[in-house]
């Protein structure tokens, strides 16, 4: 038999739990709220969250009274998770939420910041292929007829020849 002051002790501990697990969702819903994941990925996600859950909470029954499932613990896990969102939910999910932007706006800041050399340089190669291009873009072209000229003397004598070939015959 646990003495009324172990049990106020469980039940305690067990609504400190409940807290934990609502802190764990609200932590859930600003990773779905940033990422916004798809079905599979939800249900995966979803998966995770009861998993951690539910270590979570082995975790409160096992400390505090070696894991013993009574009904109180459950008033207590269900309490601590409405006292968490009934109080500190708003604040810690608004907290959590300016965190983010400034994490986001620092992360890219320093992209920017280390990506702008890259930047510059294909900017330059683009410039350069530019000049290059106009410079010798009508070079290309003479060259290319210029390559095909023995080609089409040889189809051009083929042709006289078969005209000669052709008047000598008759």
């Amino acid at each position: 038999m646990i003495s009324v002051t172990e049990q106020l002790y469980v039940f305690l501990s067990t609504l400190y739990g409940g807290m934990i697990i609502g802190f764990i969702y609200d932590l859930y819903r600003i990773f779905r709220k940033i990422f916004r994941p798809r079905k599979l990925a939800t249900s995966i996600e979803d998966l995770i969250f009861w998993i951690l859950i539910g270590v979570a909470a082995l975790f409160v029954l096992v400390v505090s009274n070696d894991g013993q499932l009574r009904l109180y613990t459950f008033f207590g896990f269900v309490a601590g998770s409405m006292l968490y969102f009934s109080t500190l939910s708003p604040y810690v999910l608004k907290l959590m939420l300016f965190i983010v932007k400034i994490v986001k706006k620092l992360a890219i800041k320093t992209l920017r910041f280390l990506l702008y050399p890259i930047r510059k340089l294909i900017l330059a190669i683009k410039i350069q292929a530019r000049w290059i291009k106009k410079k010798f873009g009508t070079v290309h072209v003479k060259i290319k007829r210029v390559k095909q000229l023995p080609q089409k003397c040889v189809r051009d004598m083929k042709k006289h020849a078969q005209v000669i070939l052709k008047k000598n015959k008759d």
